[in-house]
């Protein structure tokens, strides 16, 4: 009876916990941003412990090799980045304008064929899905980076959070095994581990991956002339943590804005994705992300669809890693009921 009064208590405790922060979420993003960027350097700071130094200089050490990185890949990147998005900015009107052009003068084609009539409604519906999809898909990027500016004040203060959330790692660990009861720890310690083995695939795997896609995009699309190579790369890259989708995704501005300059530089382009998708497939996202996070194609999918649904691109970005720990968590807490 004890036993069943004590199980109550605790699930009315993290219910309540998860309503208290369900109705705080708009404030939490610095916390889960910071616990999201500790977990990710956690295992360089346990590296450089590893090697002799305490934790709070490791943790010291890395956060200045981090800055010098930022600060050297700033001082060349940044500037292009920013008259990259300047010049986008400026000259979307007549890319827009461009762009519609081409869609009419593709319509008339097939307006003035001997194609039947219900193909050619069919195709008016196929154009106007892709107009609306583009308009949705540049507007929810656009509300993505407005969000992060908007944000900036919190975003400047997480490294400061991780880092307190990194000094404190392993007291933080204990204190949560401690609200364990103690029937469950030994399956919540198995739970963990199971849960960064995935996420570790999931998360600092394909992040590592998407930056070498990105980069390979960017340098590509310089050496064929494209516009906003930079700038493409980057969302190339982020959108290629996307599975299945996000390098179809990845590859439509480019290939686009290649359309808009000449079909050979379209082609040229379409071409460089497929090469870089290739290469990815086969050599390194096998050699970095390692065994697959278990999760079935369909269950992807679906989980793509509804992220995507729910929150948009971010969803799309957050299906994945959800849906894997989602699975870990379950499978252990079949194995408490049981």
């Amino acid at each position: 009876m004890k036993r069943h009064i004590r199980l109550a208590i605790i699930l009315l405790f993290f219910v309540a916990t998860a309503y208290l922060l369900w109705l705080i979420r708009s404030g939490l993003y610095p916390f889960i941003i910071a616990v999201a960027l500790a977990y990710l350097l956690n295992p360089a700071v346990c590296y450089f412990e590893n090697k002799g130094l305490s934790r709070g200089w490791s943790i010291t050490l890395l956060y200045i090799i981090l800055f010098a990185l930022v600060v050297l890949g700033g001082a060349h990147l940044l500037p292009i980045f920013v008259r990259d998005l300047e010049s986008f900015a400026g000259d979307l009107p007549q890319m827009v304008a461009k762009g519609e052009e081409l869609l009419d003068l593709v319509q008339s084609r097939y307006q003035n064929s001997l194609l039947p009539h219900s193909m050619r409604l069919a195709l008016d519906d196929t154009v106007l899905a892709v107009q609306q999809y583009g308009q949705s898909f540049a507007r929810d990027l656009a509300s993505s980076i407005v969000g992060l500016v908007s944000h900036f004040i919190g975003l400047a203060i997480t490294p400061i959070l991780a880092f307190y959330i990194l000094y404190d790692w392993q007291r933080i660990k204990d204190g949560v095994l401690l609200l364990i009861p103690c029937g469950w720890r030994h399956e919540y310690t198995l739970t963990l581990k199971d849960i960064d083995k995935v996420l570790s695939g999931v998360i600092r795997g394909q992040i590592i991956v998407a930056i070498i896609v990105g980069a390979l995009v960017s340098s590509g699309l310089y050496l064929f002339k494209v516009p906003f190579a930079l700038l493409i790369g980057i969302t190339a890259g982020l959108l290629d943590i996307i599975p299945y989708f996000g390098a179809f995704i990845g590859a439509t501005p480019a290939i686009t804005l290649a359309l808009l300059e000449s079909p050979l530089l379209a082609l040229k382009v379409a071409l460089l994705f497929f090469v870089i998708h290739q290469l990815e497939g086969s050599v390194i996202a096998p050699k970095i992300l390692g065994e697959s996070v278990g999760l079935h194609p369909v269950t992807v999918i679906f989980c793509l669809f509804a992220g995507g649904e729910l929150l948009g691109i971010i969803g799309m970005l957050l299906a994945v890693p959800v849906a894997a720990v989602a699975k870990v968590i379950i499978k252990h807490g079949i194995r408490l009921l049981v």
